[in-house]
């Protein structure tokens, strides 16, 4: 795993994390920021995927 992947995984492991911390909140404004912020987290995890994407591409490109 390269550190995009491994970055991925951690933004994803985080946003399950905050929507854990969510679920127990009883104030909705609390709640929503939380997963607010747990939709942030998915959105760069799909941007660091994106950019190992491209990387393995460019090297596959690069070796031929």
């Amino acid at each position: 795993m390269d550190g995009d992947e491994a970055n991925a995984k951690l933004y994803r492991e985080r946003a399950i994390k905050l929507r854990e911390i969510a679920e127990a909140m009883h104030d909705s404004k609390s709640r929503q920021i939380l997963l607010g912020l747990a939709n942030e987290y998915d959105h760069i995890a799909a941007t660091c995927d994106a950019i190992a994407s491209n990387d393995r591409k460019r090297a596959e490109r690069n070796a031929k």
